[in-house]
């Protein structure tokens, strides 16, 4: 009898084992770029994405990993550059995980972040839209009014302020951000020349950026209250950067309730902020954002609005400055209570805000049960897959999507989209340059819901 050689029943077939990574670079030919800015070529039948390369660029690449369905690497060489590709201007840049795109040209960023988006609507969400509006666009360099710095101490007791190194949980020794509001942009080498020689600093996590117009917060993260010598040292350097000192204990939830509040314009409002509030970093492109998203909306005193993930108000007080009535939806109780505030600062009684948690069912809900012609979605990374079924059935005229994340968008358009709404505008705005991130608004209009009618009789399986 011939022994049963076939696996036994339910085993897997084993893997073939990985072929070891080629010791030298390798050259390969870049298509495109990926959603996180790296560079796309391929490699023995499989994707390679590689950093610091740019699209039609030939290239030596150093692959450092191997996944089941592609390689990881990072550029060796440049054999032939893209037009596009320029010198980065941060020394910082090739340690840095701040940014990723400095060696690309801003014009180039923006429209490969455009037909990026376009391209995952089309194959992910089934869907273009009708008209392709021009990209908002502001300043390139020192945008940015929040940032969450690291600080730690080597060994020998000098200290580390910077942000994270690429791929790595470590932090980078930075000087300064080109990228930072101007106002706080060498912050990283006047803490750390003050901290020098102060003793132990490890209980001194990070420290977070917060900018308004004027002045702004310097919030520490600390396991531990300050001695008197970093309290000296960091109420000295809040002083001189005219910012309100903030601590806030690890485990604690004191916070910013005593934090004096700061503020920004938008529009023709006053939004005041805390400490720990979330803010649009970029003031050029939040000011050409609300406008837009105003024009698209084409409001009258008429309207009735529903603002989901309303934060502060950053969209409802606009809104409700044109006449029609608004109501903003938050998951933060102390972000209803500072839009509220500045709802009445700002003189508006027609809008209104209640805490909410939007992934629950709303059916239940008060002002859920209202009827609202427009709606405004601002949702986190993750989108808002489980919202778009329940605010379908209010069947609003239009609804205008901000998204951060491309692939949610994706998804939700065609959610959208089978509940009965055409993609009618999209545009994509630069509120991050010189990083992969993108933000982009889509305007939907209501149509005809598809219709999915169940055949009675199909006529088969009939013996005649």
């Amino acid at each position: 009898m011939k022994p049963n050689r076939s696996r036994p029943k339910h085993q897997r077939p084993a893997r073939k084992p990985a072929q070891p990574l080629p010791t030298e670079a390798v050259e390969l030919h870049i298509e495109s770029l990926s959603h996180d800015g790296r560079g796309i070529g391929r490699y023995q039948g499989k994707t390679a994405f590689i950093a610091n390369a740019l699209p039609g660029e030939q290239v030596t690449a150093r692959l450092t990993e191997e996944k089941a369905k592609f390689y990881l690497g990072h550029t060796d060489t440049i054999l032939t550059p893209s037009s596009h590709r320029v010198e980065p201007a941060c020394p910082h840049y090739q340690q840095c995980g701040g940014c990723d795109l400095q060696h690309l040209d801003n014009a180039e960023q923006l429209a490969l972040k455009q037909s990026l988006v376009i391209e995952q609507l089309e194959r992910i969400g089934h869907t273009q839209p009708t008209q392709l509006s021009a990209p908002l666009s502001a300043a390139d360099w020192h945008y940015r009014r929040s940032a969450r710095i690291g600080i730690n101490q080597l060994s020998d007791g000098e200290p580390i302020v910077g942000f994270r190194r690429r791929g790595s949980h470590l932090l980078s020794q930075i000087d300064s951000c080109a990228v930072l509001d101007q106002r706080v942009s060498d912050i990283f080498s006047r803490v750390r020349d003050a901290l020098r020689d102060s003793g132990d600093i490890k209980h001194i996590t990070q420290l977070d950026i917060d900018l308004g117009d004027q002045g702004g917060y310097l919030s520490l993260r600390l396991k531990k209250p300050l001695n008197d010598t970093h309290l000296a040292i960091f109420t000295k350097l809040a002083a001189e950067y005219k910012l309100s000192l903030q601590q806030q204990i690890i485990g604690s939830d004191t916070h910013n309730n005593d934090a004096q509040p700061v503020s920004y314009c938008v529009q023709q409002q006053t939004l005041q902020f805390r400490p720990g509030d979330f803010i649009q970093v970029n003031a050029e492109i939040n000011q050409q954002m609300v406008a837009k998203a105003c024009q698209l909306l084409n409001l009258s005193p008429q309207d009735n609005v529903l603002d989901l993930f309303c934060g502060l108000g950053n969209f409802s007080l606009p809104v409700a400055y044109t006449g029609a009535a608004v109501t903003g939806i938050e998951g933060s109780m102390n972000m209803v209570s500072q839009a509220e505030r500045n709802a009445q600062s700002n003189q508006l009684d027609n809008c209104r805000f209640f805490c909410g948690n939007l992934a629950d069912d709303l059916t239940g809900l008060h002002w859920f049960k209202e009827s609202y012609n427009k709606i405004i979605l601002d949702p986190p990374r993750s989108g808002a897959a489980s919202l778009i079924p329940q605010i379908s059935k209010l069947r609003p005229e239009l609804m205008l999507y901000i998204s951060c994340n491309p692939g949610a968008l994706a998804r939700d358009s065609e959610l959208l989209t089978a509940e009965g709404y055409q993609l009618q505008e999209f545009l994509v705005m630069d509120m991050f340059p010189q990083t992969h991130h993108i933000e982009s608004m889509a305007l939907f209009v209501r149509g005809k819901k598809k219709s999915h009618k169940k055949k009675l009789f199909s006529g088969k399986g009939i013996k005649r």
